[in-house]
């Protein structure tokens, strides 16, 4: 199986990007396979916390045909998780045919710029991995493929293509595994969007004064700035709280410790990083 971009590359360029934007205030973390983020993992400040899982695509043997191949397993599992431990699926709209190092080579640039943007660098905005980079929420991958996980729950195959883009014709074809259109997240759009809270059915965990957050009523996704803001001003008890993907978060006393009993060597290994935003780093005001 030939890949367009590796998957270590992506996690390193995501890395890259969010220490970069964020400085200090973002702080990573590299869950083993299988495993949840627990409130002990968390910064022991304000702020909120998200998960990303890295897939690259895959090429066709004429490379012209990049897929998004999808463990069904491994959705299933995540499917099965409350709601603010799914994470985002984040995967390259490549604009290349091939794998990026060869189209790289072919215009004459350094593939390992890539994944910076600045003045002086090789990589103009067309090229910076963050142009080509998009997410989507567990909850939209599982819609796409909606038909195929019924067809694994029947004892059916695994693996599922996401999307394919296809440039047999010269330009990019999307195609969905369903047939219909999709919108996915850029990848700065993401960013900018839980600088200020994110989307109501995103999943999320927070982190809040425990003297402005009732553990017998929710919080709802509108007033979860509100709570963030007048952390910066309020020393404290923390407490958790997990977006429920109905518009709001309920108070957690501790993520479920979810793991699935993976063996070394095992085929189905995820490549999530958790990332974690101080209220330093987020747009409160």
């Amino acid at each position: 199986m030939v890949v367009s971009v590796p998957e270590k590359t992506l996690e390193h360029w995501a890395s890259i990007y969010l220490t970069y934007r964020y400085r200090s205030h973002a702080a990573l973390w590299w869950p083993t396979s299988g495993e949840d983020i627990h409130v002990g993992y968390l910064s022991p400040y304000a702020g909120k916390a998200v998960q990303l899982e890295l897939k690259t695509t895959t090429l066709s043997s004429s490379g012209d045909v990049h897929g998004v191949q999808i463990d069904l397993w491994q959705l299933d599992n995540y499917l099965a998780r409350p709601h603010h431990l799914r994470p985002f699926y984040v995967f390259p709209v490549p604009h290349w045919t091939g794998t990026l190092e060869a189209a790289a080579t072919s215009a004459g640039l350094p593939v390992a710029e890539f994944g910076f943007r600045r003045s002086n660098s090789y990589a103009t905005k067309r090229w910076w991995f963050a142009s080509w980079t998009v997410a989507m929420t567990t909850d939209q991958v599982a819609a796409v493929l909606n038909t195929h996980i019924a067809k694994y729950h029947a004892g059916g195959t695994s693996k599922a293509t996401l999307v394919r883009f296809n440039f047999n014709t010269g330009t990019r074809q999307t195609t969905w595994a369903d047939g219909k259109p999709h919108r996915t997240i850029p990848w700065q759009s993401l960013w900018a969007d839980l600088d200020v809270c994110g989307r109501p059915n995103w999943p999320q965990i927070l982190r809040v004064p425990a003297s402005r957050a009732r553990s017998d009523a929710p919080v709802l996704h509108a007033d979860a700035r509100g709570l963030l803001a007048e952390a910066r001003n309020i020393d404290g008890e923390l407490v958790t709280l997990g977006s429920t993907g109905e518009g709001s978060f309920a108070r957690l006393d501790e993520p479920s410790a979810y793991r699935d009993d993976l063996t070394d060597g095992d085929e189905r290994i995820d490549h999530r990083i958790a990332v974690f935003l101080g209220i330093e780093a987020l747009q409160l005001d």
